[in-house]
């Protein structure tokens, strides 16, 4: 077999430490090793690797960061092009306008700070994949070593990532959590719809209707920890009940459960407020001391702030009888910039990766001893290979209304995610939106596990028929939606094009109005109009009867048929924000 046609760049001698690679060909698939060794042992100064690949029929780069530079809100985040175990993945993929995979490149080490990025090379014609070693180094070392796999086959992109997925989930220490099956249940959130102005006995009104449209876990999210409805963080810390808002919290878990419902809570994990009693036991325990806001990032190389954090967790789960956390702002561990001490005899870790990680670890550990089907919520972009680790339900990271950026980021996340459940960032729309703009909110991010955060009375008789229509539709398919193969398509054009098989079930959204190619009919077919016209648009390769059934957004039929499909392109109608399911016809 033909060596693969990559490069290594030269690596310039090294003062005290030796540089050494090795390579493995796997079919086209390459595993690079590289171990960098010292004589004694020292903190290592930064070192970059070059890998690099011809720019043939290369069009598109592919991270799992980067829709966020084209976000609306990318003013939000930093650190794009670093990875780590609490921010981002260590992957980049280059794209062919077919689709194809022209070079996918991961990396082994999933938990150290990396810089990673694709680059084109205008002297050579090719990309060069810049790998930034020991960016934050702190531990001294005499050795370390990284695998660097390289695929360059000609498959889907989406197949490439999804096994590079598999290959992290093979590495030691990196079997993902279990995910129960309630984890891809529908969730109905209180952040866009209340705030921080939560109420016991409202939210248990609003549950039972979001019951109804078939939500089985409620996240309460920031309010119920605080009096205070200014947002910010200066009151975290002491994480006890406002007693204004919640209470009696075990009275209203007992009563979700009776209703069918889990309660998941929400935890700021690293902020500790200058206003929470416990400040003043950890305010020499803080990473960025000299924040100028009034919260800080607690430094989890302490033993006293691990143990502080997880018996945080353990007595709520315990006492109140909670199903879950929603663990927020976990990468601020190791993105938050540092201006605590250089040195303390009570730590036992140097690295904030590493500390990090115990933490999770034990964290996740000592609560499954509790509760072995433990909900477990991160948000992107901590929703790497590590991640998946300790938590089970990943969600989009927060884009209100902006639903072509909901369908982005919850495609991004499914691409290496595994079987872990992808949630969306929650649904919300104007009260006043005319109702098939509103569904797109929801057509957008069927392909992830809706999270709905409406005041469900104050909706509008049509907005409710709209949402119940697409909630019973997604439990109706989720399996094909979220368990199913997953093919994700044009994602230069923002995945305008999402396909899900699951068994002999095939569901589709589409949102721009494109030809759609199908290979074979299946018995039972979805197609989802995300658009804001009234066309489907398919070519077909194989022929059959089937009964049709078109529906608008709120689920009323407008047309009733059987129908027989011809191979070749051909046109039909679907109601703007609509769907028509065909089913196959059953010979006698």
């Amino acid at each position: 077999m033909d060596k693969l046609t990559y490069r290594i760049g030269a690596i310039p001698p090294q003062r005290e430490r030796a540089v050494t690679c090795q390579e493995e060909q796997k079919g086209e698939v390459a595993f690079i090793h590289f171990t960098v060794q010292s004589e004694k042992e020292a903190v290592f100064t930064p070192l970059t690797l070059r890998i690099y690949v011809p720019a043939i029929q290369v069009h598109y780069r592919w991270s799992p960061k980067l829709h966020l530079i084209k976000g609306l809100n990318s003013d939000w985040f930093e650190n794009l092009y670093l990875t780590n175990g609490f921010t981002g993945a260590p992957v980049e993929c280059l794209l062919a306008p077919s689709q194809k995979n022209c070079a996918c490149i991961g990396l082994s080490d999933t938990l150290s700070t990396i810089g990673l990025k694709a680059l084109p090379v205008e002297e050579t014609g090719e990309y060069e994949f810049e790998i930034r070693l020991f960016c934050r180094e702190a531990v001294p070392r005499k050795s370390y070593e990284i695998t660097i796999r390289l695929d360059m086959r000609e498959i889907p992109y989406y197949q490439s990532l999804q096994e590079l997925s598999r290959w992290w989930e093979t590495l030691e220490g990196m079997a993902p959590a279990f995910v129960p099956p309630n984890a891809k249940e529908l969730v109905y959130s209180t952040w866009y719809s209340y705030h921080q102005r939560v109420s016991q006995n409202e939210l248990l009104k609003q549950c039972t209707l979001a019951k109804e449209l078939g939500c089985g876990t409620v996240i309460i999210d920031d309010g119920w920890q605080t009096e205070d409805n200014a947002r910010g963080y200066a009151y975290c810390g002491d994480w006890e009940a406002a007693r204004s808002k919640m209470p009696d919290i075990r009275k209203f878990t007992d009563s979700l459960h009776q209703i069918g419902m889990r309660a998941m809570f929400w935890y700021s994990v690293p902020f500790i407020g200058e206003r929470s009693a416990n400040f003043a036991r950890f305010q020499d325990m803080l990473i960025d001391p000299d924040a100028q806001r009034e919260w800080h990032v607690l430094d989890p190389r302490y033993p006293a702030v691990r143990e502080f954090i997880i018996g945080l967790y353990e007595k709520a789960l315990a006492e109140w009888g909670l199903d879950g956390f929603k663990l927020d702002f976990v990468d601020e561990f190791v993105v938050t910039g540092v201006s605590g001490r250089e040195s303390d005899e009570r730590r036992d870790y140097q690295s904030f990766e590493e500390a990090a990680d115990r933490l999770m670890t034990d964290c996740i550990s000592r609560l499954k001893q509790i509760k072995p089907d433990i909900l477990l919520e991160f948000r992107q972009t901590y929703n790497g290979p590590r991640m998946r680790t300790y938590g089970n339900i990943f969600r989009a990271v927060d884009c209100p209304m902006d639903d072509v950026e909901n369908k982005v980021r919850v495609t991004d996340i499914r691409l290496i995610a595994g079987d872990s459940a992808v949630h969306s960032d929650m649904v919300m729309w104007h009260y006043e939106d005319p109702v098939e703009s509103a569904a797109l909110q929801i057509i957008q991010i069927l392909f992830s596990v809706p999270q709905i955060s409406m005041r469900l009375e104050e909706l509008k008789k049509e907005h409710y028929q709209m949402l119940k229509f697409y909630c019973s539709l997604w439990i109706r398919y989720k399996q094909a939606f979220t368990d199913g193969e997953f093919i994700p398509l044009h994602p230069t054009e923002r995945y305008s094009v999402i396909k899900g098989i699951h068994k002999n079930t095939f569901v589709c959204t589409y949102h721009l109005t494109e030809l759609i190619e199908m290979e074979k009919c299946y018995d039972e077919m979805l197609f989802v109009n995300g658009t804001s016209r009234s066309e489907l648009i398919l070519s077909v390769k194989e022929e059959g009867m089937f009964d049709r059934e078109v529906f608008d957004c709120m689920g009323n039929m407008t047309q009733k048929d059987r129908f027989y499909v011809k191979m070749g392109a051909q046109i039909w109608h679907v109601p703007e924000s609509g769907c028509v399911l065909l089913k196959k016809c059953r010979r006698a």
